[in-house]
């Protein structure tokens, strides 16, 4: 294979990782077996699915046999190649894997590979992020062999796969949480609000709109212009975010629609992920019926 068509190969299975949309999708690893069989030139593919309870590898898809039945061979890590490229997470590439003394012949040989024919593999550990799942491994046509550049195609295909796939469980996780958080905050009968650094309104839940009187949106508002009806709220946050300090159960007075009102509030501080300083919130109830 040349440098042209590697480098078409690649993208072909780039765009085939792009158009992915969830991480669990159990014909990902075939599919991609079939494009790397296609841009290596490989007689026969196959992938072999790591169950980390029984610690043995399963032949999961053989190209052109569909979904392999209940006799598909298994084997162990670190038995036959397949297994020894489980137990150590290297590649092998093999001019004639028959002569290897790691070779099990019942695991590692290919149907309709002759016994006694030198046997050209290369076989490629599979990874998400850092989680091993399972075994490519590829044999090439009678007088064909495998070399260097077949080898760092394959791997380079693998490892964008295993970043497609962590991105995507990443993203689903992040949604997760996102919609589990929103749903609290929704239902919460005391008003939220967020601010990020720059005191521009992150989160504004229905409690909060309704008790403040905010119609339209705010969301990435400056904080005074969207509390213009009780700035010194605003100023509650401002003073949160300056001094990276809260205060608890206090209270404001305020005026709404000529009536005078009290608030009962809480801040807090917000972090992002790494733990770093991101933004301040504020929870409040209207307490004034309670004071009276």
């Amino acid at each position: 294979m040349n440098e042209s068509d590697r480098l078409n190969a690649l993208y072909d299975a780039l765009d085939f990782l792009l158009s992915l949309r969830e991480p669990g999708d159990a014909h990902l690893w075939p599919r991609l077996a079939e494009k790397l069989a296609a841009a290596l030139g490989a007689e026969q593919a196959a992938y072999f699915s790591y169950d980390a309870v029984s610690r043995r590898l399963l032949l999961s898809y053989r190209l052109g046999e569909g979904q392999p039945g209940a006799a598909a061979p298994a084997a162990a890590a670190g038995s036959g190649l397949i297994g020894w490229v489980a137990k150590f997470h290297e590649p092998l590439l093999l001019p004639d894997a028959g002569r290897d003394p790691r070779f099990l012949d019942s695991v590692d040989r290919p149907p309709q590979a002759p016994a006694g024919a030198p046997l050209p593999l290369l076989v490629l550990p599979l990874f998400i992020g850092l989680e091993f799942v399972g075994v490519f491994q590829f044999s090439a046509p009678a007088g064909g062999a495998f070399d260097r550049e077949d080898l760092r195609l394959a791997k380079a295909v693998a490892e964008q796969a295993s970043h497609a796939i962590r991105r995507l469980q990443l993203e689903n996780m992040v949604n997760r949480v996102t919609t589990y958080n929103a749903s609290i905050l929704e239902n919460l009968s005391g008003g939220f609000l967020a601010v990020d650094l720059l005191g521009r309104i992150m989160i504004c839940n229905p409690a909060a709109r309704r008790i403040l009187g905010i119609r339209g949106e705010v969301t990435d508002v400056p904080v005074e212009k969207a509390l213009t009806e009780i700035p010194d709220l605003a100023g509650v946050l401002r003073t949160a975010l300056s001094s990276q300090k809260t205060v608890k159960r206090a209270e404001l007075p305020w005026q709404a629609g000529g009536d005078a009102r009290l608030l009962g509030y809480s801040t807090l501080l917000i972090k992002d992920t790494q733990g770093a300083f991101a933004g301040a919130g504020i929870t409040f109830q209207d307490i004034t019926a309670l004071k009276r």
